[in-house]
């Protein structure tokens, strides 16, 4: 019995001089947080969602992918006062913006802005967050063009002007800006 016991600890036991080594500790993850941005009588809250490119491609492109074919509720808009989007005035209230990808016959992405019927959509470490329901106030084409640089991750903007406040988003390398004129 000691003998099997000796033969255990000898077989089990480092061979002297070896160093035990533990793995790598694992990539630690970007955390998908709700980020906030205000200007004036706007707020934009939105999930700092990392960078995908092949995500971005499929919507772009369009077809029968999982993102060639889902929307992507990326932003909840607050407006303490009305603004008006491109002809169409858009009341004070809680809003989702919903990116919808590029259709089957290829006319392009188109952006969504949705009445909210609930406080908050958004959810901390959820890209998959379900578009919400809700009365669709405007809706029109929208194009992404090249950024001056590549952000990490989704980025919104507010910035203050004259007539009213512009919505900056970028994604990674690409941009969109909308005015919200007061």
């Amino acid at each position: 019995m000691m003998l099997a016991a000796a033969l255990v600890t000898l077989l089990t036991a480092p061979s002297p001089g070896a160093e035990t080594q533990e793995p790598p500790p694992a990539e630690k993850k970007p955390a998908i947080t709700i980020q906030s941005a205000t200007a004036d009588r706007v707020t934009v809250h939105y999930l700092k969602i990392p960078w995908g490119p092949n995500t971005f491609a499929a919507m772009q492109k369009g077809g029968d992918s999982f993102y060639a074919r889902r929307t992507w509720p990326f932003a909840r808009l607050e407006l303490r006062a009305p603004v008006t989007l491109e002809g169409k005035t858009i009341p004070a209230g809680n809003y989702a913006l919903v990116l919808h990808p590029n259709t089957p016959d290829d006319r392009g992405m188109s952006l969504e802005v949705l009445r909210l019927k609930l406080p908050e959509f958004l959810e901390e470490g959820n890209v998959m967050t379900p578009t919400p329901s809700g009365e669709s106030l405007w809706k029109g084409p929208v194009r992404f063009d090249l950024a001056a640089g590549t952000t990490p991750h989704l980025t919104i903007n507010l910035a203050l002007g004259k007539g009213g406040v512009s919505l900056i988003v970028q994604y990674g390398d690409y941009q969109l800006v909308k005015d919200l004129a007061y």
